[in-house]
């Protein structure tokens, strides 16, 4: 075991080092990264972390990654923020010297880190130079590329093209279809390739070349193409249309550059074709730039509104966000739509409409991410993403959970705040509570288990991708039927599909001991009783989730068909919280009346509870 003893005291100018002896490797890494980060954290971060408790965390994060028997002892506690870090530099150097296992500097200071992040809240984290590039594109919302989401499959190993991001991409013009298996790109096999280093090889600067070969299903052999990247735009705005009974509907899945221009252009455009009402959908946006939910706000409130304010530790003045112009769609009634997917700033618009009484939230809670995050530059290494102030909504309540990454709910600051309007009453700490709560489709053991969400071997998306084969005529308007639901249980029966239900799933252990040990045998009977059984109620179970199946294959089946647009067009038909929306706007006494309930979220714990069972949309 390794046990190590330090007791330094030191300045900052010691830990900075203007010194003329070489750095060793470590101390390179430790005062590029580490200390970095340690530095932003305390100056910065949204709640005064003790410099002590900040590197025992980092020190943890290390020896965590050792072996069991390596541990330290600290024999003097410091407390200026230089001296604990000295002692933690000085023991990754002892480490990296002394260790049985050969550790790489960059992947001892890296543990460190971690060690740091796993005590702060969850959106506090540090993006290494692949992440980073992920969370530009999803802020930013373009890049160098061909333009499809991806995903690895089983038991093909394969990079699967799960679906174009629109048809205006170079994959697609190139021909790529939604469902083909990428499997070599520039003649490099992808077998075994995770979908990150797939996204590597095919993302580069645009205007150059890269090869994909596929394999689609009917085709003969593999198809070869190549295609010159470009800068893909991704559209937050994916599906927007007209009811027939003049009720608008936007769908919104980030906020990133650019999105308020979108959501405006298609207020625009359903206005200039007669749009009475709205609901706005942002179930599952998980937030983005705070500006855009600002600016998208301001769509829908009056001049000189408050939209949200924000306070932090590091900031000397509250930051207030208004209004700017007059409200695009002013007066027409208005439905928001959230889930327990909607977060940061989908939070920040759900939140203003409520507090200004402007139209009624529909779903279930919100996740309760009230904080701001600003990205910090660790010199080439990366970004930290810093929580540095928490936000407030117009009546002045924060809904923020404050979790820690272990899911710990740090504190639960229900407080009572009211409505600027109507003076409803609405609470603090918890996310959005919805004036209407609903909850959506909810997924079930068998349909998990389809979908692949552990073995990533999706018995829909296989069946999806050569639906065309067997059925070359089909047209937008095909809807799966019961023949349909024949075939695809024969088809997921030829790949050796085995649904195994929660009555069943305790059994399997047991199966093994019956077969395997003598004294389990004289239960193979009782066993082997109990299983018949158990196999007639998950046949039951195949009818019982007829409708969740019908509505997946039908969406899988036209996306890879038709595109993305064709398929959200279909679900946004037939989604019954949807519907629930649209039966609400049709009825102004019910829309009237939800505004003169005195508290929104009376049964908050009941409707938490259900959203907790797991909705799928």
């Amino acid at each position: 075991m390794i046990r190590i003893l330090t007791a330094f005291s030191l300045s900052l100018l010691l830990l900075t080092g203007n010194r003329l002896e070489a750095r060793s490797p470590v101390e390179e890494e430790f005062l590029s990264v580490l200390w970095t980060i340690a530095q932003r954290i305390n100056h910065f971060y949204f709640e005064e972390i003790p410099p002590d408790t900040l590197m025992h965390a980092g020190a943890r994060g290390i020896f965590n990654a050792l072996d069991p028997g390596s541990d330290y002892t600290l024999t003097k506690p410091d407390t200026s923020l230089a001296q604990n870090f000295f002692t933690l530099m000085k023991v990754s150097e002892t480490i990296a010297a002394n260790a049985h296992y050969i550790v790489p500097p960059d992947s001892l200071i890296r543990f460190g880190v971690a060690g740091m992040m796993e005590i702060l809240d969850p959106y506090t984290v540090f993006m290494e130079k692949r992440n980073l590039a992920n969370f530009n594109i999803q802020t930013q919302g373009h890049y160098g590329g061909l333009g499809f989401r991806i995903q690895v499959v089983y038991p093909d190993s394969a990079i699967a093209v799960w679906s174009l991001l629109h048809e205006d991409t170079p994959a697609a013009r190139a021909g790529v279809r939604s469902g083909d298996l990428i499997v070599a790109i520039n003649d490099t096999t992808t077998k075994d390739l995770t979908a990150g280093d797939a996204a590597d090889k095919m993302r580069g600067p645009p205007g150059t070349p890269v090869t994909l070969t596929l394999e689609r299903a009917g085709a003969e052999g593999p198809i070869q193409t190549t295609i010159f990247r470009e800068e893909v735009q991704m559209r937050s705005v994916p599906h927007y249309t007209l009811f027939p009974d003049s009720t608008g509907y936007i769908k919104l899945t980030r906020f990133q550059s650019q999105s308020s221009r979108e959501v405006q252009d298609a207020i625009e455009t359903l206005l200039d074709q007669g749009m009475k009402r709205l609901i706005f959908d942002l179930r599952g946006n998980g937030g983005g730039y705070l500006q855009e939910a600002v600016a998208i706000t301001d769509l829908f409130l009056p001049r000189d509104k408050l939209v949200v304010f924000t306070a932090g530790r590091a900031f000397r003045d509250t930051t207030k966000y208004y209004t700017e112009r007059q409200a695009l769609l002013a007066d027409q009634p208005l439905v928001v739509m959230v889930d327990r997917g909607s977060a940061s700033a989908s939070e920040i618009v759900a939140g203003a409409v409520q507090d200004w009484d402007r139209g009624l939230i529909l779903g279930s809670p919100t996740v309760g991410k009230g904080s701001v995050q600003q990205t910090i530059p660790i010199e080439d290494k990366g970004e930290l993403k810093l929580t540095m102030a928490a936000w407030h909504t117009p009546s002045g309540r924060s809904i923020d959970k404050r979790m820690r990454k272990d899911s710990s709910l740090v504190s639960d600051p229900s407080l009572i705040f009211k409505t600027r309007l109507l003076d409803r009453t609405v609470r603090g700490g918890g996310g959005i509570t919805p004036d209407l709560p609903t909850t959506g489709r909810r997924a079930s053991p068998l349909y998990n288990q389809l979908s692949g969400w552990r073995t990533l071997n999706s018995q829909f998306f296989y069946f999806a991708r050569q639906y065309h084969v067997q059925h070359p005529g089909i047209a937008p308007s095909f809807r799966v039927d019961k023949n349909t639901l024949d075939e695809f249980r024969k088809f997921v029966d030829s790949r050796d599909f085995e649904y195994i239900s929660e009555a069943e799933a305790p059994l399997q252990n047991l199966e093994e001991k019956v077969e395997e040990e003598e004294e389990y045998k004289k239960l193979g009977k009782h066993l082997k009783r109990l299983l018949s059984e158990i196999d007639k109620l998950e046949e039951n179970h195949w009818d019982e989730n007829a409708d969740l199946l019908s509505w997946k294959l039908t969406y899988d089946i036209l996306e890879k068909n038709f595109g993305v647009r064709t398929a959200l067009a279909y679900d946004v038909s037939v989604d019954p919280q949807i519907q629930r929306a649209l039966d609400l706007l049709a009825n102004p006494q019910e829309y009237e009346e939800c505004f003169q309930k005195s508290e929104i979220g009376l049964d908050e714990e009941a409707i938490a509870q259900e959203a907790r069972a797991g909705e799928i949309h």
